[in-house]
Parts: structure tokens; sequence; C-alpha cells
């Protein structure tokens, strides 16, 4: 076979003329030489990568421009587009909220001639005062706040304590400057109210968790998740139409979720409705030295203990019956208690 071709040529040395493959292997060997240095923490590799992040910042920033324009044109498209369906959405609730105010004024005009068919009088306006709450003292069977108000503000026991989302609770003691209030989720809470649009009248009791219990409704009352819930007034003793909560849970088992919250007072206001039931269960001013919860039945029992025993009665009494003129029957609405 020498004078043959040989089946096994030689294999040709390669050579690096290519100018593409060069700049490869240099790239690459610059790419692990920079990473070595930078896992070793070398100080000129982090001084030559922050140098280059500076330098390629406003280049980055300017190419980037068109992008977050292009982003927020289509937004903008986007919102442009909506505009029409939501334009049309505002049109038909306007009419229909047109309508609704039509009725209403029609509603209003025939409540004015029947009252005065009717000869009818009107509700009174009802006073208040404003105070914090200055203690939270609930416990496992205890649900009551104390606020900063007393008979020396006008505050008799009985009274209905409101926040701006609805009804509290009432007052249940009252000294001369703080009064207890016995909030709507206690154990002993027993609020008479209507339901819904059909007035349908039931009791509100609390268990001393979150909602309320709905219990002694007529059979086969309309009531049902959603409806609003109000004081009926019928105890004599709270006013009537104060919101109370809204109905959740099922028939068999409503439950009455109060609009205020009771987990979190920070100020209440007393509403100032005096009634004659109030007139008879509300004890007369006790003195002093005698505690937040002491009733005045007990006074003959306590002993003397100086002059202070045999002085008269403190001027709450004079207060309270300025209060209660105060809240004369007179068309109005809700007047702040100067």
């Amino acid at each position: 076979m020498r004078g043959g071709h040989s089946p096994f040529k030689p294999r040709p040395r390669r050579s690096w003329r290519a100018p593409g493959e060069l700049l490869n292997f240099v790239l690459y060997f610059s790419c692990v030489v920079l990473l070595v240095l930078s896992r070793i923490g070398h100080g000129a590799v982090e001084e030559a990568r922050d140098g280059f992040a500076e330098l390629s910042a406003p280049v980055l920033a300017a190419a980037s421009k068109p992008v977050i324009m292009a982003r927020g044109a289509a937004a903008q498209f986007r919102s442009y587009i909506g505009a029409f369906d939501e334009i049309d959405r505002l049109r038909a609730e306007n009419e229909t909220l047109r309508q609704w105010q039509w009725r209403a004024k029609l509603a209003e005009r025939n409540v004015t001639q029947l009252r005065s068919l009717l000869n009818a009088v009107g509700e009174p306006a009802l006073h208040y005062t404003s105070g914090s709450v200055i203690a939270d003292a609930r416990g496992p069977f205890l649900r009551s706040v104390l606020v900063n108000l007393g008979r020396e503000d006008g505050v008799r026991i009985g009274y209905a304590a409101i926040n701006g989302d609805g009804l509290v609770g009432r007052t249940v003691d009252a000294g001369d400057a703080v009064a207890r209030i016995l909030l709507l989720s206690d154990l002993n809470s027993r609020i008479p109210v209507v339901v819904g649009q059909a007035s349908v009248r039931a009791l509100v009791s609390g268990d001393n968790s979150d909602e309320l219990k709905l219990e002694f409704l007529p059979d086969r009352a309309s009531v049902k998740a959603g409806d609003e819930v109000f004081t009926s007034g019928s105890d004599g003793v709270l006013p009537r139409g104060l919101p109370v909560g809204v109905v959740t849970g099922s028939a068999g088992a409503f439950k009455v979720r109060p609009h205020a919250d009771l987990q979190s007072l920070d100020a209440v206001s007393v509403l100032f409705f005096d009634t004659p039931t109030l007139t008879r269960t509300d004890p007369p001013a006790f003195a002093q030295d005698r505690a937040l919860s002491a009733s005045a039945d007990d006074d003959d029992e306590l002993p003397e203990t100086g002059p202070s025993a045999s002085a008269s009665p403190r001027p709450a009494d004079a207060r309270i019956k300025q209060a209660g003129a105060a809240s004369a029957p007179n068309e109005g609405i809700v007047q702040t208690r100067q």
C-alpha cells in the first residue's frame, strides 16, 4: 500500500484564522476570569463592575423609555375603550335614580297630606351629648364600657347609646361624671326590634358573641337574610327607629350582625329620651361617695360618716330636669346639647 491511497488521512491542523472563533474564546475566558475574581471578592472587579453599571445606567434608562411609553399608551387605550361601557352604565343608573327620586318626592307629599288629615303629632327632636370610652370592662360574662359622661351632663339610667354606625347599648349605671353602658352583645341585653319592610316585631338578645340572637319571631314571619333591624320603642325606654344591625343566617337560626363595631369603641353619644317608664325606673342621684354600681335603695343602710351624710342632694336633679325640658316635642333633627 505504499503507492496507493491510505484510508486514514491525517487530521488537518486547526488554525485560529476565523475571527469569530477567536472572539468567542476571548469572551469565554474573560467571563471565567471575572467570575472567579468576583467570587473571591477582588476589589478591582467590584470597582470595574460598579463603573460599568454607572456607564450603562443612562443607556438602559434611554432604552426603557419607549417600552414604558408603549405600556402607558396601551393602558390609556384600554381605559378609553372601557369608558364607553362606563358611560352607558352611568346613564342607566342615572335614569333609575331619577325614577326613585320622583317616587320619593311623591311618597313624601303623600305622607305630608296624610299627617295633616290625621292631625298626627310629630316625633320630638332628640338631644344628645357625646363622650369618650375611658374603660373597657370586658370579661367572659360581661360586655360593658365606661364613658366620661354622668349625671352632671344630664345622663340617666336607661338612655340609649349610639355611635356613627348605629345602636351600641344603653346606660345601666350613672355617676356624677362616669356612666356604664351595657353593650348589645352582653348576655343581659334585651332589645325589642322591628325587622325588614314588613316591620316584624321580635327581640334581639346578646350571648357574649359577635352576633346577636333574633328571638320571638311570629310564625311564618317574612324575615330573610339581609333585612335591616331597628328598635321598635315598644319597651318605652329606647326611641323608635335606631339602626341595630342586619339579619344573617337562615330560617330557624337567624342572627343579627350589629352595624356598630362593639369590639373597638372610641366615642359614643347618649340620647336624651325621657319617658314615664324611664322616670319610674331611674333612681335619684346618689351621693358622691357612693360606688358607681350602688343603688339608691341602700342609702338607709349606709353608716353616717360625717356631715356629708345629712347634706342636701347634689344639683344633678336640676340639670336632669333641664335636659328633659330641652327634649320637649318639637319638629327638627337631632341637636347637639351645648
